[in-house]
């Protein structure tokens, strides 16, 4: 499968890729291979948070559904991410109240805080164990990320949101040690998790509400008519009477139009080898997860075994693992110089898909295929308050999908032969400007 069509599923080889979330959630449900014909009232296609989030609340509403896979649950970017749960989105609020207005736009920022809540409330009720601690750090290093942290500060503010609180001096270093850092704001009510674990611990509660899940099924085919919907796989059917696409980057096989409305921007991620309890306690006292207040921001956290994981995006696909490894490494020990460049234990990738002004893609095409994408680095939160939106709308209730459905997503002009050459560009650009601090 060629990787501009479905850079993860390529990657497939019957197992997850290596990495500290495949190494630190090893234990798992194994859900058999479609080789039979189903009838169900919706199949989803993708087992990552939207697809799961998807099912399982279809499966509350009642609805039969079948979830396919084409790899393994949380294969893709739901299982490879940071971890970080953010409420908001990639784009400003402005950006919505230009499509939206006023009130449209606040119903999406309201329904971005009820999908932080409802991980919470997953996590409790399904007794999911992921690791989940709240607090985010947004940081400063320079007098341009002050201004933009700041704007985004006031923004919260304008939607009533107040549980952020701005660092300086000895209250900041009471959350972070490092030299590299300024300032930085402090939000109680985003967090973060191990996301393997999250999403196999969504899969295991939908296939105990009914969902029917198969992995190691990619779909072949979809086909239309009056009685519905005809998805095939290698060895199966299923006949369904509406469907959601929830692939991520791997959607070009199935839908070009909607793979045409994104950028795979690939993310690079390092997990040191864990560090003594006092050392790892002291860089980041409070364990929040930090993001740094860029455009291009890297992002790292403690985990749960003392190994900080740092992550940055977006990187090109003609650098080798070696280099960005480096590369990353060498960003680490620049903001914790206490670090030492201790060992690197795991470093592993996977893409994030990121739409035109960095909106989220909530839709459907026709009557019946449904479909979710571009959630550009918000997606922990975002994938499953789409996913639970998208159930309620296919049950009957349309609800705020409607306010995300008048969200055009214009098709990008450039084949994705030359979109390699637009990132590489976007992020010497970004960086010239975090470099010089104007």
């Amino acid at each position: 499968m060629n990787r501009e069509h479905a850079p993860h599923l390529a990657q497939f080889d019957g197992h997850h890729i290596d990495s500290w979330h495949a190494a630190t959630a090893p234990l798992r449900e194994r859900y058999p291979v479609l080789n039979e014909v189903i009838r169900c009232d919706v199949c989803v296609v993708g087992a990552g948070f939207t697809g799961l989030s998807t099912a399982l609340s279809l499966a509350e509403k009642g609805l039969s559904v079948t979830l396919l896979e084409g790899a393994l649950v949380g294969f893709g970017a739901s299982g490879r991410n940071g971890g970080h749960i953010l409420h908001g989105f990639a784009a400003t609020m402005a950006a919505f109240e230009k499509q939206l207005g006023g009130r449209g736009a606040r119903q999406c920022w309201d329904a971005s805080l009820e999908g932080v809540s409802l991980i919470a409330n997953r996590i409790h009720q399904h007794q999911i164990d992921c690791e989940l601690r709240w607090g985010v750090l947004t940081t400063v290093r320079n007098r341009r990320q002050q201004q933009w942290v700041q704007a985004q500060q006031r923004q919260l503010q304008a939607y009533g949101y107040h549980d952020t609180q701005w660092l300086e001096g000895p209250a900041l270093r009471e959350h972070i040690d490092s030299p590299s850092f300024s300032a930085a704001l402090y939000d109680s009510g985003c967090g973060h998790l191990h996301p393997l674990k999250y999403a196999q611990g969504l899969a295991r509660a939908a296939s105990q509400a009914g969902v029917k899940l198969f992995e190691h099924s990619p779909v072949t085919s979809i086909d239309e008519d009056k009685r519905g919907l005809q998805i095939g796989t290698p060895q199966g059917w299923v006949n369904a009477d509406k469907m959601v696409l929830a692939c991520n980057v791997d959607i070009g096989p199935l839908e070009s139009t909607l793979r045409r409305c994104i950028v795979p921007l690939r993310s690079h991620i390092i997990a040191t080898a864990p560090l003594p309890a006092e050392l790892a306690s002291s860089l980041l006292p409070g364990g929040a997860a930090v993001c740094e207040g860029s455009p291009l921001p890297d992002y790292f956290r403690l985990t749960a075994d003392h190994r900080l994981l740092f992550g940055s995006l977006p990187g090109s696909s003609s650098a080798s693992p070696q280099a960005m490894m480096a590369e990353r490494q060498a960003r680490l020990a620049s903001i914790f110089p206490q670090w030492k460049n201790r060992q690197i234990d795991y470093a592993w990738s996977g893409h994030v898909d990121v739409g035109p002004a960095r909106l989220p893609q909530i839709g459907r095409q026709g009557q019946r295929i449904y479909h979710a994408q571009g959630f550009a680095g918000h997606g922990v939160a975002l994938s499953g308050m789409a996913g639970q939106m998208l159930a309620e709308t296919m049950a009957g209730d349309i609800g705020c999908f409607d306010v995300f459905n008048k969200l055009y997503a214009h098709p990008l002009p450039l084949p994705a032969s030359l979109e390699d050459s637009l990132l590489r560009l976007s992020v010497l650009y970004h960086r010239l400007r975090d470099a010089i601090g104007f």
